[in-house]
């Protein structure tokens, strides 16, 4: 075994192979140590593991005699505490080593400038995240095509997720044509390519993207995360495709490839949503109190960062299947004990879905103008991010709700490209066509009360009737939409066109 043949390993992507053979060499000479320290020291950065990497680097007591051995070293110290979450101890390693690394070798500064956009990227500074980032050219191999993913990413958190989609595309060319191999990058990559393509309803390019990662070596150690997270986004990138079979699948392989509980309660409340989209309510609530269950069995202060949003999704899906007493308090929880821990400055995703949330369960209580107000807010928010999906979700229940012409040519315009069997482009189309049974004048009038609120005797006054009256004609409403109660009523009649709100939650005729 050879330091020559461990280093081949390594730029060949064979990071294990690569690791064991710095692990098996017998080295005399402090130069050679010191060359192998740097190399475990990438290879375990490459793995995620920032703390080990420091410590290879700390077992190798020699001075370095060269710039590129100092500079080297020195970034790999920094993108290490960047990798740890202690990203301004890392910056400030890296800008270190950025003033010294004049004379460095061109590769050695490129990888420099690498590691510092993904600091400047950490600490949400983009313009200096797209400096480092661009400054990486071409011919730096496979340094370039991971400047240009991250370039894909500070763009799609600016909210122009078309050129993130882009130069994720670009970066997985890129990388195509590189001289070294590195599976964790074409994985994150691939991720990246799915998480967008689903946002943006983008599928000319999915059949491609689909063949290579159903093609891709998923054995490996150390790709669990991307392996998930791909099938979820698969799963709803097949649904804009209409094709509700192919994404049950990938959200089963999801479930069933799931590394953690938390990961699998993810994919259940993926399912759940794909039979919402289908209206099987029974299902849909079923898996959501599967899901219930089973996060009931987490420690919720072990999640991985990816998975801290998981009680606002699963809050999410029990507003949407009904189970609005349960999602409240779950929402109460993710506000005090998990968002402060993920809060970022700019980044307004996750609030959104709050808003989102809220709006969902104050319909629910008949608290029409609060529920406009969050629920605008929050798609307001997800059109500002450029989350079209989202955005389209939330347009359409507005527009169910308050009857705004720009909320459904809002759907309209993002929905052009998906599926007609896609269940928002179902919806889209139910907004335009006229429903429910035929109503009498007295009926619709009654219907348009009972949205704002009304006891029966202000309608009556209201009408100039007896609220026996009402009654009676409250209980053939009853029958004719096939509900037990105002509150189904109410929502019936608004789900159908035939009552809507305006943008202060009051309700008129349709």
């Amino acid at each position: 075994m050879t330091f020559s043949s461990a280093l081949e390993a390594f730029l060949e992507g064979r990071f294990e192979e690569s690791l064991a053979a710095c692990d098996a060499l017998s080295l005399r000479d402090d130069a050679n140590r010191y060359e192998v320290a740097l190399l475990r020291a990438r290879i375990l950065l490459r793995f995620g593991l920032g703390d080990q990497a420091l410590e290879a680097l700390r077992e190798c007591a020699w001075t370095p005699t060269s710039v590129d051995q100092y500079v080297t070293a020195q970034m790999l110290r920094g993108a290490a505490h960047v990798r740890m979450g202690q990203v301004e101890r890392g910056e400030a390693l890296l800008a270190e080593a950025s003033v010294l690394a004049r004379d460095a070798h061109p590769t050695i500064r490129a990888e420099l400038a690498l590691h510092l956009g993904i600091a400047y990227f950490q600490l949400q500074r983009w313009d200096d995240a797209q400096t480092q980032l661009a400054s990486v050219e071409p011919r730096e191999d496979i340094i370039y095509a991971r400047a240009v993913q991250y370039l894909g990413w500070v763009a799609y958190m600016r909210g122009n997720l078309e050129r993130g989609a882009e130069l994720f595309h670009d970066s997985l060319a890129a990388l195509a044509t590189s001289k070294r191999g590195d599976r964790y990058l074409e994985a994150n990559i691939l991720q990246s390519i799915a998480s967008v393509s689903g946002e943006l309803f983008q599928t000319d390019r999915w059949l491609a993207i689909e063949r290579r990662i159903n093609a891709f070596d998923w054995t490996q150690d150390g790709l669990a995360r991307p392996r998930f997270w791909i099938a979820m986004y698969a799963s709803i990138i097949s649904e804009t495709m209409g094709q509700a079979g192919a994404a049950r699948a990938w959200a089963r392989k999801a479930e069933a490839t799931a590394s953690n509980t938390a990961y699998r309660v993810l994919a259940q409340c993926r399912i759940a949503a794909i039979f919402r989209g289908l209206r099987e309510a029974g299902a849909q609530r079923e898996f959501v109190e599967r899901a219930k269950e089973l996060y009931g069995t987490l420690n919720v202060a072990e999640l991985a960062q990816d998975q801290k949003p998981l009680p606002l999704f699963l809050a999410e899906e029990m507003a949407l299947a009904g189970m609005h007493d349960e999602a409240l308090p779950l929402l109460a929880h993710y506000r005090a004990d998990i968002a402060p821990t993920i809060a970022v400055p700019g980044d307004e995703r996750y609030l959104a879905v709050e808003l989102a949330v809220e709006g969902f369960v104050r319909e629910a209580a008949g608290d029409y103008k609060i529920a406009i107000r969050l629920l605008s807010e929050a798609y307001r928010l997800q059109r500002k991010q450029g989350l079209r999906r989202r955005s389209s979700e939330l347009a359409l229940h507005l527009a169910r709700l308050t009857g705004a012409k720009r909320y459904s040519d809002f759907a309209t315009k993002a929905l052009a490209g998906v599926a007609p069997s896609y269940w928002m482009a179902v919806q889209l189309a139910e907004l335009g066509a006229s429903g429910g049974p035929n109503l009498t004048e007295t009926e619709k009038a009654i219907l348009v009360h009972l949205v704002r609120g009304s006891a029966y005797k202000e309608i009556a006054a209201a009408r100039h009737i007896s609220w026996k009256t009402v009654s009676n004609h409250v209980q053939m409403l009853f029958r004719k939409f096939a509900v037990n109660s105002r509150g189904q009523l109410a929502a019936e009649a608004i789900r159908r066109g035939l009552v809507a709100l305006n943008e202060q939650g009051e309700s008129r005729g349709a």
